[in-house]
């Protein structure tokens, strides 16, 4: 069970602490407000909390680590390819 509105609503509850807390009160009707099937909304209700919790510190922590370092800079490939020639 993988719809692209499931794995969105995924990060949106790993990046976003006031979604992630109304969806730990309410977890099956916060997966339906934000488009998700019975079904997937009834799965998401038992998804674990603590677990939840747990991943979204971690990808926190991972972004503050690398700061602006995150995503690759502009021509860092061709630097690269620079280097080699």
């Amino acid at each position: 069970m993988s719809s692209p509105t499931l794995e969105a609503y995924l990060a949106v509850l790993y990046t976003d602490e006031a979604k992630r807390h109304a969806f730990l009160q309410a977890p099956q009707a916060q997966a339906l407000l934000h488009g998700l099937s019975p079904q997937e909304a009834q799965a998401m209700a038992a998804v674990d909390h603590i677990g939840l919790r747990m991943a979204a510190a971690s990808f926190q922590h991972k972004r503050a680590a690398h700061g602006s370092h995150a995503k690759p800079r502009r021509g860092w490939w061709r630097r690269l390819l620079e280097r080699w020639r």
